[in-house]
């Protein structure tokens, strides 16, 4: 009757033992792939923010008189009143 009685506080222990190990490896599986998200996060943060600078720095720009007369030039071809527009024959 002893023997028995250890043989099942042994079965006992092991299982709960086992079942303590289950619940640690799924949660270090869910902090991996909840950091992985993180990082992931993170990076479009990070990105997001450099674009976010380059877009007030460009905002800034276009309030310079300079610069606009730049952009109309070089990107939309607009001249001066009374210039001549040069057209290059050459096309690369």
């Amino acid at each position: 009757m002893k023997k028995r009685r250890f043989n099942i506080f042994i079965v006992i222990t092991v299982a709960v033992i086992g079942y303590f190990i289950y619940v640690a490896v799924e949660q270090q599986i869910y902090i991996n792939n909840i950091t992985q998200e993180r990082i992931a996060v993170d990076e479009q943060l990070a990105k997001a923010k450099k674009e976010n600078a380059e877009l007030k720095q460009e905002k800034e720009a276009l309030e310079d008189p300079q610069y606009i007369e730049k952009i109309a030039r070089e990107e939309l071809g607009m001249t001066k009143k009374d210039e001549i527009p040069y057209v290059s024959s050459n096309k690369k």
